[in-house]
């Protein structure tokens, strides 16, 4: 209950109440062509509320980062260019301070609206627990993993609805580094595996991502994923409650596949 009041603010409420501040305005401009950046604010807001019904309900990771987008092309396509329209066609103190305070507002709301949906991820998904495969929400699990230069890197094991993805990727600057991926899909998974990584002379290679940069798995907690077209190592942190959330979601989906 406490996610769905938290994603509702973050996803309707807030961009809602954006889009009214532009409309306002609209109002304080006075011109019928002021109302355009209202409707460009009030359109981002609903597109981002029917991607999330019919996309992204089901996938808590990519909760903020569409929060993000939504406050975003509000702000550079209502906020910014309705409180220009709006100062340069009101010449009273009272008015022009009226903007400011609505601009402040706008983004207030846009900010908070990106909380929200961190904090809706979290509340779903911390802690994770092997109750949460029984779900169909995508969970992400962070993975254990070592570089031998000074690079910026991420990993994460995703369970899906129906497969297994896991990941990694360079970040340099602003622009994207090179990624890797690895899907297993459940109709391919034979088993999970508890093992453990003894420690070793050599760094153990877990991935390697496209530009040769190879990332290492640490002595320590892992699973084996065993397909029918090989069996695939990934370090993690409580190997336990990989195989079991793991191994639930299977069988979800696999109740799923026969009732079709």
């Amino acid at each position: 209950m406490r996610t769905r009041t938290l994603l509702w603010w973050s996803a309707v409420v807030l961009p809602a109440t954006v889009a009214v501040v532009c409309a306002a305005f609209a109002v304080l401009a006075g011109s019928w062509w002021a109302a355009l950046p209202a409707i460009a604010a009030t359109t981002v807001a609903a597109g981002g509320a029917w991607r999330l019904r019919r996309r992204a309900l089901a996938q808590p990771p990519s909760w903020l980062p569409s929060a993000f987008l939504v406050a975003g092309g509000q702000t550079l396509l209502g906020v910014i260019p309705g409180l220009g329209l709006a100062l340069s066609s009101t010449s009273g103190g009272i008015a022009q301070a009226l903007a400011g305070s609505l601009f402040v507002a706008a983004l207030a709301c846009a900010v908070a609206s990106c909380v929200l949906a961190h904090r809706a991820n979290r509340s779903l998904t911390t802690p994770v627990v092997p109750e949460l495969g029984a779900t169909g929400v995508t969970l992400a699990l962070a993975v254990r993993f070592a570089l031998a230069t000074p690079d910026l890197a991420s990993a994460r094991l995703d369970v899906e609805a129906d497969r297994l993805t896991w990941s990694a990727r360079l970040h340099r600057g602003r622009g994207a580094g090179p990624r890797a991926e690895h899907v297993v899909r459940f109709a391919d998974l034979r088993d999970v595996v508890l093992t453990t990584l003894p420690p070793r002379p050599t760094p153990l290679t877990w991935l390697h991502l496209p530009d040769g940069t190879a990332l290492h798995a640490p002595p320590g907690p892992a699973v084996l994923v065993r397909t029918t077209s090989g069996d695939w190592m990934i370090p993690v942190h409580d190997a336990l409650l990989v195989r079991n959330l793991v191994l639930t979601r299977r069988d979800r989906w696999a109740r799923g596949a026969t009732t079709r």
